[in-house]
């Protein structure tokens, strides 16, 4: 192990703004990125991995993007944070994802609450 690197992902909506701080190895404990992702409303990250390519996937939700009030949002980052790609999933009520991975065969699995009554932010 070579020490700490904090890699600091920031997720900014027009009220809300979220911090996701996730910890990996390196001797200068300095930080390697700070980005900011989403849109004009709220945007939320639940769950954050890293993934076999050395990139990040990150879930939760948005209602600045998709179909419904809120929407899964899943986003998948390369090591230095730029966007690959992202997706929203969901019908036209509340959809949030809790949690997700990468499955053996590249894949992602999420999990989460589709149709759920909506929480409103504070």
């Amino acid at each position: 192990m070579k020490g700490i690197k904090v890699l600091s992902v920031v997720l900014l909506a027009a009220i809300a703004v979220l911090f996701v701080t996730t910890a990996i190895t390196s001797q200068a404990h300095a930080q390697q990125w700070a980005k900011t992702y989403g849109g004009t409303s709220h945007d939320v990250a639940n769950s954050i991995q890293q993934t076999s390519d050395g990139g990040y996937i990150v879930a939760g939700w948005t209602s600045s993007f998709g179909a419904g009030d809120w929407d899964f949002w899943v986003i998948k980052l390369d090591a230095s944070g730029n966007v690959a790609w992202q997706k929203t999933y969901g019908g036209t009520s509340c959809d949030e994802a809790f949690s997700i991975q990468q499955t053996s065969d590249g894949g992602y699995i999420v999990a989460g609450l589709a149709g759920g009554p909506m929480r409103y932010l504070t």
